[in-house]
């Protein structure tokens, strides 16, 4: 359904979307409706329904285009109502766009889409829905399209279960990893050290990753891989709610050992998900509940560095380490790493053992 408004020199064509469905059943959105006010306030009411036959709550969220939908990058990001998490199903919800302060002095005619998710995608998987936000903590806004990504780091037993079902040769496998090869020679098996299963893998190289992503689109046919620099920054630092860009990645702009595995607090690494508000830890999540994006293990983006080794700029990590400061800590911070002969001079991260990563999963 398009519904086309004409009000105070601005067209606004709003269309309804069917909802993303990841699993379970999926949450539908109807009956949109939308009128700018008349008070020259150019704030926009939009209406809608939301139904999901579970009763589950749902991010709803929506996308605004200048150019009939070729792209969705107009900042609509003054929004209150019902938008955001936790969304409860029913009828006539409310959103309200200050257009305005997104957009001052521009008229036109726009498409809006209205999304929702009722969170029932893969496991330990959250969405991060569309948006612009302000990359590396600064102007312009950038837009970022919706994705899935981790909530923790791929442990030792996953990372175990890919290298046992596609790696035989043991290609993508290092001695240093807390996972054991046995065999004498191709095809490997593998297991996990004992007690060690739900700790960071560790000892990866982006092209590791790489493959894990591949291999893990096997399993329900879904599109993985290593997260952008902006896509991993956002899940980390964006409350779209607050509009405001935490500094480290639990929703914070302060950091001490409360918060995260860094500067030596614990020691030793610590296990995926630690910091979720037991053993006098804080429950340290970013706005999108991702845990672990500050400190522990540094994690692959596919950003590439400023840097160069051997000729080659070498991908950023990002995240910090169980050793790094308060200022390697940081969501904005960037470190690179080894290159394809894993020489240690191509490092600028203390230590290989430090490299882990998570991936997103894309929304289509």
């Amino acid at each position: 359904m398009n519904k086309t408004l004409t009000i105070l020199s601005m067209t606004i064509i709003f269309v309804i979307f069917p909802a993303i469905g990841l699993a379970n059943s999926a949450p539908v959105v109807s009956n949109v409706t939308a009128a700018q006010r008349d008070d020259n306030s150019k704030l926009v009411d939009i209406h809608y329904d939301l139904v999901d036959a579970d009763g589950d709550y749902c991010t709803v969220w929506i996308l605004v285009s200048d150019n009939d939908g070729v792209s969705w990058s107009v900042p609509a990001m003054t929004l209150t109502g019902h938008i955001g998490h936790n969304i409860a199903p029913g009828n006539n919800k409310h959103i309200i766009w200050d257009a305005g302060a997104d957009m001052p002095g521009r008229v036109g005619t726009y498409k809006v889409r209205v999304f929702a998710d009722d969170g029932k995608g893969p496991a330990d998987m959250v969405l991060v829905p569309a948006g612009a936000f302000p990359y590396q903590n600064s102007m312009p806004l950038i837009f970022v399209e919706s994705f899935l990504i981790d909530k923790y780091e791929v442990t030792n037993q996953f990372y175990c279960q890919f290298l046992n079902n596609a790696c035989p040769d043991g290609s993508h496998w290092n001695n240093s990893m807390e996972i054991s090869r046995v065999g004498n020679s191709a095809p490997y098996y593998y297991t996990v050290f004992p007690g060690r299963e739900n700790y960071p893998i560790r000892y990866v190289l982006y092209s590791d990753a790489s493959a894990f992503a591949e291999w893990r689109g096997t399993l329900d046919g879904g599109t993985y891989r290593v997260p952008t620099g902006p896509e991993w920054e956002k899940a980390a630092a964006w409350d779209p709610v607050q509009q405001h860009y935490y500094t480290y990645g639990f929703h914070s702009d302060s950091i001490d050992c409360s918060w995260c595995n860094y500067n030596g607090c614990v020691g030793a690494f610590m296990p995926v998900g630690s910091y979720n508000g037991t053993g006098g830890r804080n429950d340290a999540k970013s706005y999108y509940g991702c845990y672990d994006m500050s400190g522990n293990v540094a994690e692959w983006t596919t950003e590439p560095g400023n840097g160069s080794c051997y000729n080659v700029r070498p991908f950023y990590l990002l995240g910090g380490t169980l050793v790094s400061d308060v200022t390697s800590c940081r969501n904005i911070t960037r470190a690179f790493q080894l290159m394809p002969n894993n020489d240690w001079r191509c490092m600028d991260i203390r230590d290989y053992s430090e490299c882990g990563f998570r991936l997103i999963k894309e929304v289509k």
